[in-house]
């Protein structure tokens, strides 16, 4: 600002306001420039009825998340699940409870293979879903 107003040593404060807006301008338009560089970006449209289906699909996501998840899904050929990571941690909790479950089982039955067989996939499930959430 002092080289703005360099020749006037005491500005207005509609002067410093102005001088302000011109220079967010022109650090915003190089800003964006440098970006655009590195940064390739994309605007979309949708009509009504499509509009009406992100908002139903979308689900608690943010809208442009909903459409970078979509973007993402569709690029690793549909490989990505569409899971919310808080769903995630409820199958995780579930299959925690199995094991327990499963445990209490062989406790009360005494040794079983065909059990400690369901008890190791159960738990081998478990630390792939525990990969997934963290």
């Amino acid at each position: 600002m002092d080289m703005v107003f360099e020749a006037n040593t005491n500005p207005t404060k509609a002067e410093i306001i102005e001088a302000k807006k011109q220079y967010y301008k022109l650090w915003h338009r190089e800003y964006n420039r440098k970006r655009r560089k590195t940064r390739k970006e994309f605007r979309l449209g949708f009509d009504v009825k499509t509009l009406g289906r992100i908002k139903q699909e979308k689900g608690t996501r943010t809208v442009s998340k909903y459409l970078y998840d979509a973007v993402f899904n569709a690029l690793d050929g549909g490989s990505k699940s569409d899971f919310d990571n808080e769903q995630l941690v409820v199958i995780h909790q579930k299959l925690m409870q199995l094991i327990a479950l499963t445990e209490e089982v062989l406790e009360r039955n005494g040794e079983s293979t065909e059990v400690e067989e369901t008890l190791e996939r159960i738990e081998s499930l478990e630390l792939e879903f525990s990969k997934l959430i963290t």
